[in-house]
């Protein structure tokens, strides 16, 4: 067997990490493809060496391209090369994602999902119908959870919960300094749907409106920074330029809540014990608000839904993810 791991954005590369490095400790046959979804070295190369990974062995250019020209140029690049590959790996719900599991079956490739089975509900959100195409195509699914099981139905690949790399990512950089007393709300935002001009404008008005009372730290993504210069909006506090993960959770350990549009973000917030403001139209990890953890809220309801998140109790419930263990739960499988 011989597997090809494809990427392209920032969560992908913590999924990645924990996996190739135990397919390293197993001597299985692999490569990596990085698509070039994220663009710059501080989304990119950057974390490939902050998590001890060495850089991929096709490195694409695919960044700032409408999404069709995108998803059309990642099919063409990967397909140039996976004829060489027994297995393909893909990972979460992004265009990279979509890209590689069509490349896959075209060619006739095992597929094999990382994070299968999310579901918000939402058809609105392009990440949601890419989630449920993937698992279509998909002969091997690999959920975190029970009820991600549960949301497959009666797909046709094999079906394992294994819980979340991310998780076990996590712990290996789980030792973060304690800052003491200074307070602060911890903001990123980045999705398409929250950077158009009527979303942005009204996030960027209330995080404006927050900054006079509390104080902000916002990483700002380049596309965020992009929209934000087009749009004529103006910051009233200094945002930080794209940061690296372990300075992410540096900031998260040390805030008092999170506002994000990511799916990861609230996670590592949860797993640091900090309650997190999910600006979506549907939560990608619905249980996280169940289990008090997270308000969602709308792109023009920010202030209200902190002020329903400071309500919540304490985080007391750590396990919602797996033991930290998936990357041999997963190389098990493949070896059968």
């Amino acid at each position: 067997m011989r597997y090809l791991h494809i990427v392209g954005a920032r969560p992908q590369f913590m999924k990645l990490a924990p996996l190739v490095k135990e397919f390293d400790n197993q001597g299985l046959d692999f490569d990596v493809l990085h698509t070039g979804q994220h663009y710059d070295d501080s989304m990119s190369s950057d974390f490939f060496n902050e998590l001890d990974m060495k850089p991929p062995k096709f490195q694409f250019d695919n960044n700032n391209k409408p999404y069709p020209t995108m998803i059309s140029d990642m099919i063409t690049d990967i397909s140039s090369v996976i004829n060489n590959y027994t297995d393909v790996i893909v990972y979460g719900d992004t265009i990279t994602t979509l890209a590689g599991a069509l490349s896959s079956t075209f060619c006739g490739k095992k597929l094999h999902h990382i994070e299968a089975g999310v579901r918000c509900k939402n058809l609105e959100m392009p990440e949601e119908k890419i989630r449920r195409l993937v698992d279509e195509a998909s002969n091997y699914l690999y959920c975190l959870t029970e009820r991600d099981k549960d949301n497959l139905g009666h797909v046709g690949g094999e079906v394992y919960v294994v819980g979340d790399l991310m998780y076990e990512n996590f712990l290996k950089h789980s030792n973060i300094a304690d800052i003491g007393q200074e307070s602060y709300i911890f903001v990123t935002i980045h999705r398409e749907e929250n950077t158009r001009e009527k979303e942005l404008t009204s996030i960027i008005g209330q995080l404006n409106e927050l900054s006079r009372k509390r104080n902000i730290i916002f990483p700002i993504h380049p596309r965020t920074r992009s929209c934000i210069k087009k749009y004529g909006l103006k910051l009233e506090f200094e945002p930080l330029d794209a940061i690296s993960y372990n300075e992410v959770l540096f900031y998260i350990k040390n805030c008092d809540f999170v506002i994000s549009d990511s799916g990861g973000v609230p996670k590592e917030a949860y797993w640091l014990g900090k309650k997190s403001v999910v600006v979506l139209e549907g939560l990608v990890y619905p249980i996280l608000e169940e289990e008090k953890c997270s308000v969602r809220s709308d792109y023009d309801n920010i202030l209200e839904s902190l002020e329903k998140l400071e309500e919540l109790p304490e985080i007391e419930n750590f396990n919602l993810f797996g033991d930290g263990k998936t990357s041999k739960k997963i190389v098990e499988i493949l070896n059968g």
